[in-house]
């Protein structure tokens, strides 16, 4: 059995490597949008839209409708991530306080990649850290599974790791989604909050 210290390496690790695989999976898909060079931010297909019906952290149906006449920043990960999605999470935040009063424009959204164990009420103790708005979106694994294909999100459960504390391969992009649920922006991992922020006030 791996240690807990271990474990979270070696998850690191395989997190890293799937953020290179994924920028080969999705290469022939994005296109990089005309900004600065090493700026993180791609433009991709209008078509990744991804419809869904889900869960949210309170217990409430939700699709995408429920979004409508709001933009959305968006996030694929899970909550046992020890260090990719948290970082991505709290650089989300960081960009909603850099944007100031501008950010009550735009709603955070995270969707689950381990639906099994990212229960309802463990999306309700988990997106509280980062946003008071944030939106914790679960279900079951078909309909979860369905949402991250049509937005090219690559993600292996490893439980051939560790059948329970086990890591989830995952690729790391942030979304930015228009008042119609269209595909407007997507963010590199390690794109800065003020690169983020900038991007997404031109667009508000």
């Amino acid at each position: 059995m791996l240690s807990h210290r271990a474990l979270l390496s070696s998850a690191v690790v395989i997190a890293v490597i799937a953020l290179g695989t994924t920028g080969w999976i999705l290469g022939s898909r994005l296109t990089q949008e005309k900004t600065p060079a090493g700026t993180g931010i791609v433009s991709v297909p209008a078509d990744m839209r991804g419809p869904f019906d889900l869960i949210d952290h309170t217990g409430r149906r939700t699709t995408e409708a429920d979004f409508r006449g709001e933009k959305v920043l968006l996030y694929f990960g899970y909550t046992f991530c020890p260090d990719i999605c948290p970082t991505s999470l709290q650089d989300m935040s960081a960009a909603f306080e850099a944007l100031g009063p501008d950010g009550d424009k735009l709603r955070p959204v995270f969707i689950t990649v381990d639906p099994d164990r990212d229960t309802q009420a463990h999306l309700a103790d988990y997106v509280e850290l980062f946003h008071e708005r944030m939106v914790g979106l679960t279900g079951p694994k078909e309909r979860t599974d369905a949402v991250a294909r049509d937005f090219r999100v690559y993600h292996s459960i490893r439980t051939d790791i560790d059948p329970v504390d086990y890591p989830v391969d995952h690729s790391s992009y942030t979304y930015l989604m228009d008042e119609d649920w269209n595909l407007m922006l997507v963010f590199r991992h390690g794109t800065s909050p003020e690169v983020m922020a900038a991007a997404i006030k031109e667009r508000l």
